[in-house]
């Protein structure tokens, strides 16, 4: 893997600060541990990135990989602009436009896979576009969507990538996977014909981001029944949350697919950060900051011996049986993190919503145990999951549709870009320019 980085970029990536092990929790202070975590994350984006555009799906450690992501290429495309945004990365738009080549089919050396339906594949091969797997995933295709939307929105004067996203938006059709306005459900999945598969979900979930786009989709073009069910289902489970289901923990109400068992928090984080229609909503607002509070309520409420206070985050990601999706449960019910896994890109994807979770980073970082603190191939510090009942066991990669959040959320910091980055620039179908304003008090963090 090569990793195109811009002068100013290597010279992020070869921070001296960024040794072998963690700088002792004396010599350093609260806010350098946030900085350096932040920049750090974004240099996860940075080494993820082939010079071809393309994302790889996971980080390694200790060896390169060939496999890319498709919903990878639309959080690098955010990452881009924070990157920019923050001075790191002085070509981002020219970035930014070779990945939206390579997805449009129009790159010189890679273009990535579409079935008969324009679905994308969800992996596929970084160095010649080859699909892997037969996943071809309304979900990757709309996160892949915001991502260019999103970075579209972000630099409005450059038409080449306006018309790259516009195409792209164009033909990439979501409405096609409403599956049941009555039950909630979306389909999963499609075969290398471009035909449905029988696998679905139900809201809530991730998929409020295929039903968001498919909504505006149905009301751009202006299609027929297939344009209608789209914005009858958008109108009846997700434009407000009141129709939603609720399980509760506790007295805490918690937005999930069913009433008796709770999602993975990265829903509630992937809908945040890439729509508008919820990260703008007060009601889902609350919800959120119910879905965190219940979240560290769950795992103080464990009794697992050595559990400190800044342990918690239900994600999704690596762990000793190689990949798990966690969640919180019921009391009496079988557990569904049998790891005790912790999620720091969890905590970190909170900051909007807890008033606790960027002190429980700072906690994580200086714990003794350094379990959480990996070091980069390439430089930079960041924090990934761990296990308490394996307190032995270390990832050998770091997924990045996953890790997504860790960047997110320390950039929503009011010492950085604020909240209100992300609420300008996933604001897609505003024809207005974006309005967005570096909060005065930020301190931009140079690269050394």
């Amino acid at each position: 893997m090569s990793a195109a980085l811009s002068p100013m970029a290597s010279a992020i990536a070869a921070d001296t600060t960024m040794t072998a092990q963690p700088v002792a929790a004396a010599e350093i202070t609260d806010s350098e541990i946030i900085e350096k975590l932040f920049k750090g994350s974004y240099k996860f984006w940075q080494q993820a990135r082939n010079d071809n555009g393309s994302y790889e799906d996971k980080l390694y450690f200790e060896h390169g990989s060939n496999r890319g992501s498709i919903a990878n290429s639309g959080m690098g495309l955010i990452a881009l602009a924070i990157g920019h945004e923050m001075g790191w990365e002085p070509d981002a738009e020219e970035l930014a436009l070779v990945t939206l080549r390579m997805l449009a089919g129009k790159g010189p050396d890679i273009s990535v896979p579409r079935n008969p339906s324009n679905t994308y594949i969800h992996f596929y091969d970084t160095r010649n576009g080859e699909q892997i797997g037969v996943d071809w995933s309304p979900i990757d295709s709309a996160i892949m969507l915001c991502g260019a939307l999103f970075i579209k929105r972000y630099f409005p004067e450059n038409r080449e990538i306006a018309t790259l996203v516009d195409e792209l938006y164009e033909t990439t059709d979501l409405t096609q996977f409403i599956a049941d306005i009555n039950r909630g459900q979306i389909y999963l999945v499609q075969d290398d014909d471009g035909n449905n598969m029988p696998p679905k979900t139900k809201a809530f979930n991730e998929y409020m981001i295929v039903a968001a786009l498919a909504n505006q989709q149905a009301i751009d073009f202006k299609k027929g029944r297939q344009g209608r069910d789209a914005r009858r289902f958008w109108n009846h489970w997700y434009e407000t949350p009141k129709n939603l289901p609720v399980s509760y923990y506790n007295d805490i109400p918690v937005l999930s697919e069913g009433r008796t068992w709770f999602t993975s928090k990265f829903n509630f984080l992937f809908n945040h950060y890439l729509l508008n229609g919820f990260s703008a909503s007060e009601e889902y607002q609350q919800a959120s900051a119910n879905a965190a509070r219940a979240d560290y309520s769950w795992f103080q409420s464990q009794g697992f011996e050595g559990m400190k206070e800044f342990e918690w985050g239900s994600g999704a990601g690596s762990c000793p049986d190689g990949y798990c999706v966690d969640r919180i449960v019921h009391e009496g019910i079988e557990t569904k993190n049998p790891h005790m896994m912790i999620s720091p890109t969890i905590i970190a994807g909170f900051i909007p919503h807890s008033e606790r979770a960027k002190d429980d980073l700072i906690a994580m970082y200086r714990d003794d145990s350094q379990k959480a603190v990996y070091e980069l191939p390439e430089g930079g510090t960041v924090l990934w999951r761990y296990s308490k009942t394996q307190p032995e066991w270390r990832s050998n990669a770091i997924e990045g549709v996953d890790f997504s959040t860790m960047l997110f959320g320390l950039a929503s910091l009011p010492e950085y870009l604020g909240t209100e980055f992300f609420n300008a620039y996933n604001d897609y179908s505003n024809p207005e320019p974006a309005n967005y304003t570096r909060p005065s008090k930020v301190k931009l963090i140079a690269a050394e």
